[in-house]
């Protein structure tokens, strides 16, 4: 019998400007509250859509949205990453054609088409949808604060730790495969003028490295190339910090997961440290590393998680090396 394999699909993506939009269906606007007090003119551009404002990321929250759908063409998501994720899954649910327009890069929320969402103090991935159309428009990229689309880094630097897991634990692991990735993460680094600069070719360098991870990761058949230990820590962590950017959470999980692994970590820190990728979140402390750090053992057996260096990792057999290291991270 042949092997039937499905690759997924990348969603087309256009630059233009969102004020030059014709749009002319019944739309439903699913933003942040912040979005929709910042850009009225979205109401007008979108023919005075319906507004859904996303307030959490939680699947209990999420299938509450899901009815609103009822009666309208299309879905709009203009935001950052829960809220292309929410409405991604939303429109799945209901068969509807959905446009992302990104508001900052901040994941690769707006490429995928899988939605992680919040439950049992966990992320579990739902299938959804990629998004029909992705609009980038440089009005709304180009004049924010840089840090915002830096972020974006954080999903393909995390090949690095997530690499080293697959190759250490998983007997399917395929050396073409990592060799490709590890082209992706060096391709974009290459750009790191562009990039701590915030240029337009900057944010074409990140949006590009992320688009080859995705199909990379749609061509093998999951996210094992470039999901490991650092976003393990970063769900792990998510109920106990409020409001981080994934990329900047994915970043400190990157250097504490290839300190872990024993790997070199100055060059990545050093490349993070030329663009400017906070990887101090706001509301993180040594205390909080150390209780995830003991949690993350059972954290990622309980979440069926692949296989990490956390599986079965002694934090008091290891407490002097990683305070210290801590230490000089966070301070």
């Amino acid at each position: 019998m042949t092997n039937i394999k499905t690759i997924g699909q990348l969603p087309k993506l256009v630059w233009m400007n969102l004020k030059d939009l014709v749009e002319k269906r019944k739309v439903v606007l699913v933003a942040n509250q912040t979005i929709l007090d910042s850009h009225h003119e979205l109401l007008t551009i979108l023919n005075n859509p319906k507004t859904l404002s996303i307030t959490s990321g939680t699947k209990t929250d999420a299938d509450k949205l899901i009815n609103e759908l009822d009666g309208y063409d299309v879905v709009y998501a203009i935001g950052s990453g829960r809220t292309i994720d929410v409405a991604r899954y939303l429109a799945s649910q209901k068969n509807k054609e959905i446009v992302c327009v990104p508001t900052m890069i901040s994941s690769d929320a707006f490429l995928v088409n899988c939605t992680g969402l919040r439950e049992n103090k966990g992320v579990t991935y739902f299938p959804s949808k990629a998004a029909d159309l992705v609009i980038m428009d440089w009005n709304l990229l180009g004049n924010i604060d840089k840090k915002y689309n830096i972020g974006g880094c954080g999903d393909v630097l995390s090949i690095y730790t997530g690499l080293w897991d697959w190759k250490t634990y998983d007997s399917d692991y395929s050396e073409s495969v990592a060799i490709t990735a590890k082209g992706i993460l060096e391709g974009m680094m290459s750009e790191v003028d562009e990039i701590a600069t915030g240029t337009k070719k900057g944010l074409e360098a990140i949006i590009n490295a992320l688009v080859m991870e995705v199909e990379l990761c749609y061509l093998y058949g999951n996210s094992r190339p470039e999901e490991g230990a650092e976003h393990f820590f970063a769900y792990c962590v998510e109920s106990k910090v409020e409001h981080f950017l994934h990329g900047e959470m994915v970043g400190f999980g990157i250097l504490l997961g290839a300190f872990i692994q024993g790997q070199e970590v100055a060059n990545m820190r050093a490349f993070m440290d030329k663009i400017n990728l906070n990887y101090r979140p706001s509301g993180l402390t040594k205390e909080i590393v150390i209780e995830t750090l003991k949690e993350l053992p059972t954290y990622v057996k309980d979440h069926n998680l692949v296989t990490s260096v956390y599986n079965n990792f002694d934090y008091q057999s290891n407490k002097v090396k990683v305070d210290s290291f801590i230490d000089s991270i966070l301070n």
